[in-house]
């Protein structure tokens, strides 16, 4: 029998929403219960009607629909009068997002805020699942539950019903919709059904809830360095647009560090700060305090924000009290982009900027102050870089290329007097360039392909030695011309296509640009690879110029497989009119005749992806190799890179091997190894082994851990860590 009334709608979805069901988060609007436009369909086997009309039972089958909401039941009651309704036998109800709520029996009272349910349980979102004996509803928010479980874990009961990896027992639970907490008394962790933990207070987020404030799942454990520590985060959710998270740590063997992190969105954009601070001492390794106490620190941030559709600024933050702060206490993240350049390592960098783009035209200004964080490193001869600025704007000549014209311009303004990699003494140094390139392409014959190329620069610098001298004012004006011709030759087959493109260049630029009366700022760790040998101008700095007569050739191949697999090649060499002794050997521009560049580069899908450069003079003796590769095949998963360097800046030999793998011993357990090993030195500068399990909710790692690296006073040092995250409920680390 199927009626459609109107008069159960509001009790229909009261019933859906009223009992201690999936909760809306704060800042979404609830169902209406009062709403009672919607109609209401009623089917059941069996419909009876007392002689007043006052009491309506539904029997057999029953299932009520109001809008996108379905109640399931064996018996339905609606009594008029009481103004209560009672579903009973198998209560199911469900709605258009996807949340179910069970039960024995339900009951709503008259004003539908109020109700119980015996045998109940809910879908809370995602996989969280709660299930008590009895649900009551008081107050319209509060939902207490008794005899508890609550899990994120799936069950399956056609898997025969298997205990989950982790649950949470208790005696008693309220879930406070206005709030969106659940808490717990006398809360039992189990793990596949075993105990391991018991508080007799417990409390965590409703799974639908968004950001909130709260405790966060704690860090502790031990340290070499500090002894026992316990780090307690406290999450403050200020507004939808900011939050912060506070984070004090006790220590055994020396005093508390406190952590605060910022964020806030505006607008416009947003504002990212890390920062911490304590009172004490420097200490060793070995947990050896030295020296006076003091206030030591450190502040790490970032900031963007939008001034128009084309238009930005930001900034980047990075200062710590003392060079060897972060490895003591073990803070994370000063290697991390904060702006539009990133740091060397071991070297910080705070930074202002503003940006502009348009089609044609891109602007850009800034300000850089560093702090040195290796031996030796004296702030006092770093520049403070204040300010540089580049425009360029392009002009489209259509058939004939483009027209770039662009200004730069930078100033550097030391403390104290450096010794610049020329052997020269600087202070302060300021420089302006103003440079017009010119550059086209056309394609002729049958398929030659021609890129000219014309550039005129001119350059002015200012430099004080601070030797007494008084500053000196140098300009130059330099030009180039030149062009490169390729020819791509391209065979099609069935299952395999070949790119084969020979690429020549020649060109000239102005001679003998590179006065020793110049600084060589920004030019030290500049490279000719493959990325730009065989370019008429190959270096992209200021300082250096590449002068003379010159000419590159190169072999670009690219072999293209029907299942997409590619592997490409390149293979190039440059010659120059005469060597230049102002750039270094690591520039490989130095001699009449570069070192051989080649790259390959394999991308299996999937399944491999892999690639390798390499640097070789005429003897074929490598002098740069750098190898990578991320593979995905059977139960091995993994990456690696390999890395050799005959002659650094600091004129040593440099080489290196950093990799990682995962060997899935099976589908939910699984062994881990990564390595970062200097060969040169023949030390390890971490090694980790461990293993791991993951399922559907949760992830567990026992990692041991080995920091074989040395800086003064710090040397190496061991941990066993334990790792762990609960879907659902966070997540956390416990080290010893």
């Amino acid at each position: 029998m199927v009626l459609r009334l109107t008069c159960l709608a509001s009790a229909m979805v009261a019933l859906s929403t009223g009992v201690a069901t999936a909760q809306t988060p704060a800042d979404s609007q609830p169902p209406a219960a009062t709403d009672t436009s919607q109609d209401l369909l009623l089917r059941a086997d069996l419909i009876t009607e007392d002689r007043n009309g006052l009491v309506m039972t539904a029997e057999g089958n029953v299932e009520v629909r109001v809008g996108e909401r379905t109640l399931r039941a064996d018996r339905l009651v609606y009594d008029q009068d009481k103004k209560t309704m009672r579903a009973q036998g198998h209560v199911e109800i469900s709605d258009q997002t996807g949340a179910f709520q069970f039960a024995d029996e339900i009951e709503v009272d008259e004003d539908f805020r109020n109700g119980f349910a015996t045998r109940f349980s809910a879908r809370l979102g995602g996989n969280s699942i709660v299930t008590s004996s009895s649900a009551v509803r008081t107050d319209g928010t509060r939902n207490s539950l008794e005899q508890v479980v609550f899990t994120n874990c799936p069950i399956c009961e056609a898997n025969g019903g298997t205990e989950p990896t982790w649950s949470i027992r208790a005696r008693r639970a309220v879930q406070n919709t206005e709030t969106q907490m659940i808490t717990y008394q006398d809360a039992v962790f189990e793990i596949k059904g075993v105990p391991v933990l018991y508080l007799p207070y417990f409390a965590h987020p409703d799974p639908t809830s968004k950001r909130r404030s709260g405790l966060m799942i704690p860090d502790f454990g031990n340290d070499s360095k500090y002894g026992l520590f316990y780090e307690q985060p406290y999450y403050w959710s200020i507004s939808p647009s900011q939050d912060v998270t506070i984070s004090p740590t006790i220590f055994a063997d020396i005093n508390p560090l406190f952590k605060v992190d910022y964020r806030k969105r505006f607008f416009s954009g947003f504002i990212d700060l890390e920062s911490s601070i304590t009172h004490e001492q420097e200490f060793n390794s070995d947990g050896d305090r030295l020296g006076d106490d003091t206030w030591r620190s450190h502040l790490y941030g970032t900031g963007k924000f939008n001034i128009d559709q084309n238009w930005q600024w930001g900034f980047g933050v990075e200062r710590q009290s003392d060079d060897l702060y972060d490895q003591r206490y073990d803070i994370d993240g000063e290697d991390d982009l904060r702006g539009l350049v990133a740091s060397q390592p071991r070297q910080l960098l705070s930074q202002i900027y503003t940006t502009g783009q348009h089609p044609d035209f891109y602007f850009e200004a800034a300000a850089y102050v560093f702090q040195g964080l290796r031996a030796g490193d004296d702030d006092a001869q770093f520049p403070k870089v204040a300010p540089t600025v580049f425009a360029q704007k392009v002009f489209d000549l259509k058939q004939n290329g483009q027209i770039a014209t662009d200004f730069s311009a930078v100033g550097l303004f030391r403390d104290a007097r450096a010794t610049l990699p020329n052997g020269q003494s600087a202070l302060d140094t300021a420089r302006v360039t103003s440079n017009t390139t010119w550059n086209a392409q056309y394609v002729f014959g049958p398929g030659f392909v021609l890129a000219p190329f014309g550039q005129a620069r001119g350059d002015y610098y200012r430099v004080d030695s601070g030797l007494g001298e008084g500053p000196r004012d140098i300009s130059r004006v330099l030009g180039a011309a030149g062009a490169q011709l390729s020819y791509p030759v391209i065979r099609r087959g069935e299952n395999i296509d070949i790119i084969v493109e020979p690429i020549a260049m020649v060109s000239y630029a102005t001679t003998n640009p590179n006065s020793v009366r110049l600084p060589n700022e920004d030019t030290l760790l500049f490279e000719a690879d493959e990325s730009n040998i065989l370019k008429p101008t190959a270096i992209s700095t200021y300082d250096l110029w590449e002068g003379g007569g010159r000419t590159a050739f190169g072999v670009n191949t690219t072999v293209r497989f029907s299942n997409k697999f590619q592997v490409s090649s390149l293979v190039a060499r440059r010659w120059r009119q005469e060597e230049d002794t102002s750039f270094n050997d690591l520039s490989n521009l130095r001699n009449e005749t570069s070192d051989y560049v080649a790259s390959v580069r394999a991308d299996l899908g999937n399944i491999l992806a892999a690639g390798a450069r390499l640097r070789m003079d005429d003897n074929l003796s490598v002098n740069r190799i750098d190898v990578d590769a991320q593979a995905n095949i059977w139960r091995v998963s993994g990456g690696a890179r390999y890395f050799k360097i005959a002659e650094t800046p600091a004129r040593v030999e440099d080489e290196g091997l950093v990799w990682n793998g995962t060997l899935k011993v099976t589908d939910r357990w699984s062994a881990i190894v990564e390595q970062a090993r200097n060969i040169t030195q023949e030390q390890d500068i971490r090694l980790g082994l461990g293993i791991a399990y993951q399922d559907d909710c949760s992830y567990f790692a026992l990692i041991y851990e080995r920091n074989g690296g040395r800086d003064r006073i710090l040397g190496p040092s061991e941990s066993i860590s334990f790792r762990f995250a609960l879907t659902g409920l966070g997540a956390g680390t416990s080290n010893n």
